[in-house]
């Protein structure tokens, strides 16, 4: 975990500038931001790219390698709109219905001696709730073992060995108004304990983190990624890890 003093952005309330705004849906923008930096705490950083989305939470950009960057408004210091760039192709026009912003991503099935499975709560609209385990898209030139423990160390401020890859599924699904087509792995990884309480407060979207039993995934009404996550889980854990990664769909 984090040393005590080490200053985390959910702790923090920055003053901060928004010249975007909603209105802005559809323009190239630049962002001027702070995020976490696990060793130094939070610090400035910049994005540009077209806003492809945006709410009274969050910032959905697409900068020119099509990589999605979701900015917490309340960590926004200035922003502006850009003109294109004039020696650079323009970011793609993608994240619609008949054009999904396609990218990979990494997951961690995260256990702990119980065989209990950690996941987070997001919001990928207002009002709805799904949960699932953590993890997001990868960077560029990263790999996906790199940026599965990358998001354990963002979300969870966690660094476990990670173990093998167990899982793969491509989902197509909306976030905050932006269309998806993300093809993930899900890698295994086990902690002797930790205490879902001590997560740090999470990127704005995100609604919560716990552990959850075989027994709870079954017989709960809450919306699950993947769906049949319970079983898939059972499976696991009786049989062990899968010679070749399992494909556990939606």
């Amino acid at each position: 975990m984090s040393e005590p003093d080490t200053p985390r952005i959910g702790r923090l309330r920055p003053s901060y500038r928004r010249d975007v705004t909603t209105e802005h849906v559809g323009e190239r923008v630049s962002i001027r931001h702070l995020v976490d930096d696990p060793d130094r705490g939070p610090r400035p950083s910049d994005v540009v790219g077209r806003l492809a989305a945006a709410d009274d939470e969050l910032l959905l950009i697409i900068d020119r390698h099509a990589r999605l960057h979701a900015v917490d408004v309340t960590h926004v210091l200035a922003s502006r709109v850009v003109p294109p760039h004039p020696r650079r192709e323009p970011e793609p026009d993608v994240g619609v219905p008949d054009r999904p912003l396609e990218r990979d991503a990494a997951r961690v099935l995260l256990l702990d001696p119980a065989d209990r499975v950690l996941l987070i709560a997001y919001e990928p609209e207002p009002g709805r709730r799904i949960w699932t385990a953590p993890g997001g898209g990868l960077d560029p030139g990263e790999s996906h073992e790199d940026a599965a423990r990358r998001e354990l160390r963002e979300e969870l401020d966690i660094t476990p060995t990670l173990g093998p890859w167990v899982w793969w599924r491509r989902v197509r699904f909306t976030f905050r108004g932006l269309t998806l087509e993300q093809t993930e792995r899900w890698f295994l990884a086990r902690v002797e304990t930790f205490d879902a309480a001590d997560a740090p407060s999470g990127d704005a979207g995100t609604r919560g983190v716990g552990w959850w039993s075989a027994a709870e995934l079954e017989r709960t009404t809450e919306d699950l990624a993947p769906a049949a996550l319970a079983e898939h889980l059972t499976d696991l854990r009786e049989h062990g890890p899968p010679d070749e990664p399992v494909d556990v769909g939606r």
